[in-house]
């Protein structure tokens, strides 16, 4: 009996040494070493982001030459709304380039809610030939400047229109035209 005793205390002894052990040992060690490797992905995504980051801010470097050169050609399609003077130049050069005479009206600078930017329109009266008329048109769309032709109106000049000391030096088969050109501004504090 005393053997039988013996086992089952020594049994006994044993279970709570192992619950013990599991408890107070095992279980913090596997809990360490779980929050150890939680934190441990953690520190490894941050460092594959900040890697990424790294690497998009040195392409960004390598680029930024090009880029800069394109944010610049972007800038100088926009007039400067609060004088738009080189516009106005390069209205009245294309004008002599193409042999039209040119009436130009500007209006205040403007954003309407289906524009994406501000925009002054132009007002301008054309005299010349047809084909000049429509060769400054083309210049005035493949200028420099963000525009958008808005209206368009083309008349054949008539005998009672010569007759107009503005118009005395035209013949007849050249045209009037009037037309408004939006062009678009970059946004002023004035605005």
């Amino acid at each position: 009996m005393i053997l039988k005793n013996k086992t089952k205390l020594s049994l006994i002894i044993f279970l709570a040494l192992s619950i013990f052990i599991l408890i107070f040992l095992v279980f913090p060690l596997y809990k360490n070493i779980k929050d150890n490797a939680i934190e441990l992905s953690l520190k490894k995504r941050g460092s594959l982001y900040v890697d990424n980051k790294l690497k998009n801010v040195e392409e960004f470097r390598k680029n930024y030459k090009e880029i800069k050169v394109n944010l610049e050609k972007g800038k100088s399609l926009f007039l400067k709304s609060e004088a738009p003077v080189n516009f106005i130049r390069f209205l009245e050069e294309i004008s002599q380039e193409s042999n039209v005479s040119i009436k130009i009206s500007p209006s205040t600078p403007a954003k309407k809610m289906d524009d994406p930017w501000y925009s002054i329109v132009f007002q301008i009266n054309a005299n010349g030939s047809f084909p000049n008329v429509l060769k400054f048109i083309e210049k005035l769309e493949s200028g420099p400047y963000l525009t958008q032709i808005e209206t368009l109106g083309i008349i054949r000049m008539t005998a009672n229109d010569l007759r107009s000391k503005d118009l005395a030096k035209y013949s007849i088969g050249d045209v009037k035209a009037s037309f408004s050109i939006k062009a678009f501004a970059n946004q002023t504090s004035g605005l």
